[in-house]
């Protein structure tokens, strides 16, 4: 076996925090169809005066209105919303189940006590009015944490955060797309050897996300259904699992969304097109503790179908054609369950892994690693990626040894210069006819 050089490197998980005590997701918490959003446009957004006089966290000279400005800028264009900036002199956020009504962004180190310890790079806190509408939002970065806007090796990009922290302040919950602004977990600069900027371009997930939540119903299409299992003899719902959307001519990652306790998921946001939809459990590189943990309900303490449906052979996937303005059903039963054997938790490039997606150029090749149970099974056949473009180099799958619980392949993907920028998934199958994804772990940057 070959020794990789480098180092596993951990992240940290970004979370939101939501008063009173209900998440603010629609994609697996709420059946009744109630979008948790703001219904004021323009929203007004009150920058506190710590964002002028940065703390001593803040790399000296960073352009932190210049991030934050490009970060609502981003959501603007995607949302179709329109943010109104206001000053205010207050540096602490509002405390739980107590909103002053002020949305503030605040950098001060009064919020410090918040984090209890915590190395999460920002909160974002959310409250609601009785019939699920926004009607305030504070985020406050932490202040035991590095910052820089230059892609300073060991900082969190700052416009990063921003970016992630605003997708809560419209209502927005984490996505298990890898490559995703709203991915729980944000890396430092220096993963891979680059700065980590991915998460500051919004995915499509997150604007199909945020579509769903903010554009005009009728300009866009949708894909609904629900999961379904035998358990004991009987019909059971599942709940907790992870169905995602690739569009068929590309392979690129679109939309996804988290079964509710109904069975029930959405995708929504789409443009005509076709589009290949999967199902599988959330217990790889973004586990289920991550989705559920900006939310009231802890997913591990489910029903346990939810980790187990797709450890079958018969992984749900079936493709669509969507029209304009139309709202396809599209419902799986799965007959068969067992625990899931093959699991990928970690990927990497340039000797590290991580759970950061990818950040590959076109026209380029890379050996890329993954590491969790079982892959030490698979044979070359066996991996492929979504875009029909990029290829896996022939004889280059390998063992590696990395000093991890898991076993760690790698192996080489040419990139074409013809591969559009976007997210694309690793897709595995075991010699017993297991399958795995890593739905958007492969970002391809635009040139």
């Amino acid at each position: 076996m070959r020794k990789a050089p480098g180092i596993v490197t951990a992240l940290i998980a970004l979370t939101a925090m939501f008063a009173p005590a209900h998440g603010s997701s629609i994609s697996f918490r709420d059946d009744s169809g109630r979008a948790h959003r703001w219904l004021r446009n323009p929203i007004i957004i009150s920058l506190s005066s710590s964002l002028a006089a940065p703390p001593s966290n803040f790399k000296a000279e960073s352009d932190v209105a210049g991030a934050l400005r490009r970060a609502l800028s981003s959501w603007e264009s995607a949302a179709g919303i329109q943010f109104m900036e206001t000053s205010s002199t207050v540096e602490a956020i509002s405390p739980p189940n107590s909103g002053d009504g002020v949305n503030l962004i605040t950098l001060s180190t009064v919020n410090a006590a918040i984090f209890r310890g915590s190395d999460a790079p920002a909160q974002t806190r959310v409250f609601y009015d009785s019939g699920g509408t926004i009607i305030e939002a504070d985020i406050c970065l932490n202040p035991r944490v590095l910052f820089s806007t230059d892609g300073t090796p060991g900082t969190y990009d700052l416009e990063s955060t921003f970016a992630h922290e605003i997708g809560h302040l419209l209502g927005l919950e984490h996505s298990a797309i890898i490559g995703a602004t709203m991915q729980p977990r944000q890396a430092k600069n220096g993963v891979y050897g680059f700065p980590a900027f991915i998460q500051r371009s919004l995915s499509e997930d997150d604007q199909s996300r945020v579509r769903a939540l903010y554009a005009d119903g009728e300009a866009f299409s949708s894909i609904s259904g629900r999961l379904t299992t035998s358990f004991s003899g009987r019909v059971r719902n599942i709940f907790g699992a992870h169905v995602f959307a690739e569009d068929v001519a590309t392979g690129r990652v679109v939309a996804s969304s988290i079964s509710a306790p109904s069975g029930n998921y959405r995708l929504d946001g789409l443009a005509p097109g076709v589009y290949r939809v999967f199902g599988e459990s959330l217990n790889g590189a973004v586990p289920a503790t991550d989705i559920g943990a900006s939310a009231d309900v802890d997913l591990n303490e489910t029903t346990p179908l939810f980790r187990s449906f797709v450890g079958s052979t018969r992984t749900p996937s079936q493709s669509m054609n969507l029209s304009a303005n139309s709202a396809a059903k599209l419902s799986f039963i799965v007959l068969a369950v067992r625990a899931p054997g093959l699991v990928p938790r970690m990927l990497g490039m340039n000797g590290e892994l991580s759970t950061s997606a990818l950040p590959l150029k076109a026209g380029q090749a890379f050996r890329i690693y993954l590491a969790g149970e079982k892959l030490d099974q698979l044979n070359e056949d066996g991996i492929s990626i979504s875009s029909p473009l990029i290829t896996i180099e022939a004889n280059s799958l390998r063992t590696e040894d990395f000093g991890t619980a898991f076993p760690v392949v790698s192996f080489v993907v040419t990139v074409p210069d013809s591969v559009s920028p976007g997210d694309y998934t690793i897709r595995l199958q075991a010699p017993d006819g297991e399958r795995a994804f890593l739905p958007g772990a492969i970002s391809i940057e635009a040139n």
